[in-house]
């Protein structure tokens, strides 16, 4: 009470001295979300740093700082994640703006707490904003080690150790109770749920998402959150644990994991249950509308998304299935499906010598692939090959090929020694502290094979329908990949088509060899960067 009555009256030696004064300095922010952020940045770290402050005008000011600079961070995350002529320069610089934000924010809000712990006596009710900025200083290091994953980089261990230290101020304060954070949130939380965004995302396997995939999962923790389980033993809800005296992320648990009185576990639990329920209302009523995580997904997305989250946080998560042994050799890659196209085993049909120039430009303008292997522009680079299994290459990305490797991308190698090009798409990506790019990429198939569909007329008319079309329909050419020898042997046939070409039920003639099978495009599998990989069924002979 003496301390809040000397600080009557008091002024910080701070352009920012308290709400006021920093609101008339925050509506002259620079253009730009990133400058923006920078300066709010730049707030933060003299607001919380310098002395003489009141409690009260220091707390004040930084949840307006946060406040205000969240509204520029979701403006440059937006940009940073949809800004498709956004330069790798421009990219990076907002990128650091988001990270420099959220460190600051958390560390701002330690600064609070260690003032509000040092003024408490013994006895007094807690400090009526302690819960908050515990709740806010959880939610920024999350937000940050989300930020770190955006670019495949691993969560730094200070995050982590702070994450710890912030949770275990809550349990021993039994600070639990739930606040809004926000005055724009939806539902109100606690710290045991801000606590688990990170660890829930980690545990998801985010490496293996595309940059868009990762802030809808992590969307759709901050909604669940909720539903999550927190305890200090483990049971059938808790699969994964985190130890607060050594944190350093996520683990599975096993068995037969020691328990010490620092280890917390966790798990998923209810929230599965309402992903399973979202999914079968969605199943039942698959044109309801879906507003929750963000009006810029749409319901596949999320859909997808809430699978994918489910599977993942369950007991049977995907797993390596072959043993990597390790390699040193460079192997050729070139991008995209164009270049797959030109590259794998090329089947010619008959009629193909025939074909008149007009003809030849037709296909090439319609499928962008060349009739004739020898016009081939793929452009082919090297990649260093760190490991392999069966069905899985390990390498180093260049700097120079970043721009285009990503989660989906369909990449043609050939490994050194071979004379066949091989299909495969990027799986798993990871950066590290040296900015070094690793990624795995599963082979699709070693024996692809190029081919040409035809249908006749818009939409491709079905096969049925062609040998009575009047010869005023005009030929509609697509090319395919045939995935012959894939890691599924035995499974329904697939192929792969340019990005968007996938339409259920449509008959497509393959031109290949002198007898022409048709294929009817049964599901769509798979949608990666450039191509839609297709599960079809084969008519009147099958593939070689």
């Amino acid at each position: 009470m003496l301390k809040w009555l000397s600080d009557i009256g008091r002024k910080a030696d701070h352009p920012m001295y308290n709400v006021e004064a920093a609101a008339k300095l925050l509506a002259d922010l620079p253009a730009g979300h990133g400058k923006a952020l920078e300066e709010i940045t730049a707030s933060l770290e003299t607001v919380a740093a310098t002395p003489g402050f009141p409690l009260a005008d220091r707390i004040g000011v930084l949840k307006l700082l946060d406040e205000t600079g969240q509204k520029q961070e979701a403006a440059a995350l937006a940009e940073f994640l949809r800004g498709d002529k956004l330069k790798e320069f421009d990219r990076r610089q907002l990128w650091q703006a988001q990270v420099d934000f959220w460190e600051h924010v958390s560390a701002a809000y330690r600064v609070c707490l260690e003032e509000i712990a040092e003024g408490a006596k013994p006895g007094e009710a807690a400090h009526p904003e302690r819960t908050l900025l515990l709740v806010r200083a959880l939610r920024a290091l999350a937000s940050e080690g989300k930020i770190h994953l955006l670019r495949y980089l691993p969560v730094r261990p200070r995050i982590w150790q702070d994450l710890a230290q912030f949770y275990g101020r809550a349990e021993k304060d039994h600070a639990v109770e739930l606040v809004k954070a926000y005055a724009d949130d939806v539902l109100h939380t606690n710290s045991r749920q801000e606590f688990l965004r990170l660890p829930m995302l980690v545990a998801a396997h985010p490496e293996s998402e595309r940059m868009l995939e990762i802030e809808l999962s992590a969307r759709i923790i901050s909604r669940l959150a909720g539903g999550f389980a927190l305890r200090a033993q483990r049971d059938a809800e808790c699969n994964f644990h985190f130890d607060l005296a050594q944190p350093s992320g996520p683990v599975r648990s096993a068995a037969d994991a020691p328990a010490t009185p620092t280890m917390r576990h966790f798990g998923a639990a209810q929230a599965r249950v309402v992903i399973q329920e979202t999914l079968d209302r969605y199943a039942a009523n698959p044109h309801e509308p879906e507003k929750r995580f963000g009006n810029d997904y749409s319901i596949e997305e999320k859909l997808v998304a809430l699978k994918r989250l489910a599977l993942f946080w369950g007991d049977s998560p995907p797993r390596q299935r072959w043993p990597r042994v390790k390699i040193e050799a460079k192997i050729k890659v070139a991008h995209g499906f164009t270049s797959a196209s030109e590259l794998v085993t090329r089947i010619e049909f008959s009629g193909m010598a025939e074909m008149s120039a007009d003809q030849r430009v037709q296909v090439k303008q319609q499928t962008g692939i060349a009739v004739q292997a020898e016009e081939s522009t793929a452009a082919i680079t090297e990649w260093m090959e760190r490991d392999g299994s069966t069905w899985g290459v390990g390498v180093d990305i260049p700097r120079q090929d970043e721009a285009w490797a990503r989660i989906g991308s369909l990449c043609t190698f050939q490994a050194a020694g071979q004379k066949a090009w091989w299909l495969g798409a990027i799986r798993r990506m990871q950066r590290d502290a040296h900015e070094h790019v690793n990624a795995g990429i599963e082979i699709l198939s070693k024996k692809p094979l190029s081919v040409y569909l035809r249908g006749i007329g818009e939409g491709a008319e079905r096969a049925e329908n062609w040998q009575t079309s009047s010869g005023s329909f005009r030929f509609t050419y697509l090319n395919a990949l045939i995935l012959n020898e894939s890691s599924t042997p035995g499974a329904n046939p697939e192929i792969l088509l340019k990005r968007d070409g996938f339409n259920a039920g449509i008959q497509y003639e393959v031109l290949m060899g002198s007898e022409t099978p048709h294929v009817r495009l049964e599901e769509l599998v798979e949608r990666g960067e450039e191509y839609d990989r297709v599960r079809v069924t084969w008519l009147r002979g099958a593939a070689a």
